[in-house]
């Protein structure tokens, strides 16, 4: 039996860390054995209070002490100081030696979890956006991913920004918000008065809060509500602008659209098609690709 224990393949832990939050997998003989979503962590969250709290209840969540891992983490570059930083934090959190973890900017792992060095341009839009292209060797090619106080237009956040826009316009000619944009909203928010928006908006720093309301518009386009509708157009537009602002610069290579903001509607995938003919729009796990990259860890071990 201990000897069966030993031979037993290692569990492996990948991690995709951002603003809306942080989604694991655990892997075990290149099958997910486990999988979930805990509190956001970025590479501004390091070394504060909210950054401990996330990597705590992290490592409190998970089902398995893992032997390895590899993490996507917002804000960072790999190889960079504060790469290590992360990486150190990962390290102590989880009980495991530093040679153990390592760490990625999140669009280099979305970038090589969809595409090879060259292949093509990542578009992604998740709470925020970017335009991203790998060259085989190795050369980062970028447009958009300046956050949501500078950009970011056409990701979760811009999207939740633009319905409460739309929302708070009605307020301002004195119009009581009404159809299924307002109804969809008013149920994440819990009501549609500027105190309530108020609250919701600016209670929690950061983007996530506006960006828990991408769903809602989504459904509501869904439904067949205009504006909702016009919202998701609008936003197809931006995201197709920072692919073709990277395609300018590299040529005209394919493009690969991925991200959390895919998932609110159909519609928005339909017009990012119609407004970049020939994309493709895939989803993969990239905590799931992150557990399989901690496997170069054991060699040797």
């Amino acid at each position: 039996m201990y000897g069966e224990a030993l031979s037993r393949p290692a569990l492996l832990l990948g991690l995709d860390a951002g603003g809306s939050g942080t989604k694991w997998a655990l892997a075990r003989d290149g099958q997910t054995v486990a999988s979930g979503v805990t509190l956001p962590f970025t590479a501004a969250l390091l070394d504060t209070p909210a950054g401990a709290q996330a990597l705590t209840a992290l490592a409190a969540g998970l089902p398995g002490r893992p032997e390895a891992v590899h993490a996507g983490v917002a804000g960072l570059s790999a190889g960079s100081p504060r790469a290590a930083a992360v990486a150190r934090e990962l390290a102590g959190v989880l009980g495991l030696e530093p040679e153990r973890v390592s760490v990625e900017g999140d669009l280099d792992l979305a970038y090589r979890a969809h595409l090879g060095g060259g292949e093509g341009v990542l578009l992604y839009a998740g709470t925020g956006s970017v335009a991203y292209h790998v060259s085989a060797g190795g050369a980062v090619t970028r447009a958009g991913g300046y956050g949501y106080r500078i950009g970011d237009d056409g990701g979760g956040f811009s999207l939740g920004r633009a319905a409460l826009r739309v929302l708070t316009d009605d307020l301002d000619r004195g119009v009581v918000p009404s159809g299924a944009l307002a109804a969809e909203v008013g149920v994440v928010t819990g009501g549609l008065d500027w105190d309530t928006l108020r609250t919701f908006v600016y209670g929690t720093p950061g983007a996530a809060s506006v960006a828990r309301l991408a769903p809602a518009v989504g459904k509501a386009a869904d439904a067949g509500d205009v504006r909702a509708g016009a919202l998701l157009t609008e936003a197809a537009g931006q995201l197709a602008t920072l692919a073709q602002r990277v395609q300018a610069r590299v040529g005209p290579l394919p493009v690969t659209a991925t991200g959390g903001a895919f998932r609110v509607s159909p519609l928005l995938r339909a017009a990012l098609t119609r407004e970049l003919p020939g994309a493709t729009v895939q989803q993969r796990e990239h905590a799931e690709a992150a557990a399989r990259y901690a496997a170069a860890h054991l060699s040797g071990s």
